[in-house]
């Protein structure tokens, strides 16, 4: 009998990416990146298990037993003692005030432009100042100090001229009349002013007079320095004509060999930063310096003159359109109480919310 014929089973090949993946070592890559996998997966758990803590709770035994009061009063202890050091841990610290009352230097800039101390630092816990910076004051007070107090923050003493407040002020500037009989009062009303508010502006004019324009007039503010000033100091607060032309005036000059009028007052106001003049052009047009780019950073503008010289109704009126736009108040100081005071005085400064100061000055 004859054996059958052994079938030939045709070699099977193996796929080409499984071979590749053999050829270059992937069985050994995947043995260790299993054995990886798995040390991290361990050390994962070892770490959470190790860094669980459990949550301390707070347990008070009850039934009103003593043991229980013996808890119940060393937990309330526990928690006071806590919020005393929370409290400790947020006051601040105390910001100490002089006691000694000082003059006030405002700047040159703005309002807007004196720094106020942020009163809420001072506090915590929700409390409220009432009653300011008074002395020995109640609700928050802080003893002596500056200020008029207020509700909710710091304030400033109200500025004065010769004793008299000026409301709601903060920042100044003068318009002075050098009139031959006003100059003599300059040094004075200079002096006052740097008291209260050292270097505000100063504009000087020779006049008080408010009238409409026929023509062109000369508005120019110039500094009080150099030969400018020196010549209009000789002339005008010398013996130079008022009657002179405006050509006539024109070809004025300072003559060094001449005596200077008033010298005194003369080096005082050439000294004096911020301070301003217009040449002379008449006495009916002070509203040069009222309305002029100078003074418009001030609050409250300070006139000090006699109102003697002329007003009228429209030239008061552009005055008060400026003023009110700037939100101006106009004060006047009247040295004499001239022909033109009250026209001046419920013109202008009724209806700007100003005030007249009356004063000796001395």
């Amino acid at each position: 009998m004859n054996e059958p014929e052994p079938i030939a089973i045709p070699e099977r090949r193996p796929n080409p990416l499984i071979a590749f993946w053999r050829l270059i070592g992937g069985g050994s890559l995947t043995l260790s990146i299993i054995l990886h996998t798995g040390v991290a997966i361990v050390a994962g758990l070892v770490y959470l298990t190790s860094t669980t803590t459990e949550k301390n709770v707070d347990f008070l035994p009850g039934g009103g037993t003593a043991q229980g009061a013996e808890a119940s009063k060393d937990l309330a202890q526990k928690l006071e003692h806590k919020k005393r050091n929370t409290l400790i841990r947020h006051t601040p610290m105390q910001r100490v005030l002089s006691t000694r009352e000082a003059e006030i230097l405002l700047p040159d800039a703005p309002p807007a432009l004196l720094d106020v101390p942020d009163i809420s630092s001072f506090l915590d816990g929700g409390m409220k100042v009432s009653g300011g910076f008074g002395k020995g004051g109640s609700g928050g007070g802080f003893g002596d100090g500056i200020g008029i107090g207020g509700m909710s923050g710091v304030t400033f003493k109200p500025l004065t001229m010769f004793g008299m407040e000026l409301k709601d002020t903060r920042k100044i500037a003068v318009v002075m009349d050098v009139s031959r009989s006003m100059t003599r009062y300059l040094p004075f009303v200079a002096r006052e002013l740097d008291r209260i508010a050292r270097q505000s502006v100063l504009v000087l004019y020779f006049g008080c007079g408010l009238i409409t324009p026929r023509g062109e007039v000369d508005d120019r503010v110039r500094r009080t320095e150099g030969e400018d000033f020196a010549t209009f100091w000789q002339h005008w607060e010398g013996k130079a004509s008022l009657k002179m032309t405006a050509e006539e005036r024109s070809r004025l000059k300072f003559n060094p060999n001449a005596p200077m009028p008033l010298e005194d007052i003369y080096k005082k106001m050439a000294g004096r930063p911020n301070t301003y003049f217009i040449d002379f052009n008449g006495i009916y047009y002070a509203w040069t310096a009222l309305m002029s780019h100078e003074v418009m950073e001030a609050d409250t503008i300070y006139w000090f003159a006699d109102f003697q010289d002329k007003v009228d109704e429209p030239q008061m009126e552009v005055v008060r359109k400026k003023l009110k736009l700037r939100k101006q108040k106009l004060y006047i100081h009247a040295s004499t109480r001239g022909r033109f005071f009250e026209h001046v005085k419920e013109g202008l400064v009724v209806p700007l919310g100003g005030q007249v100061i009356e004063a000796e000055v001395k």
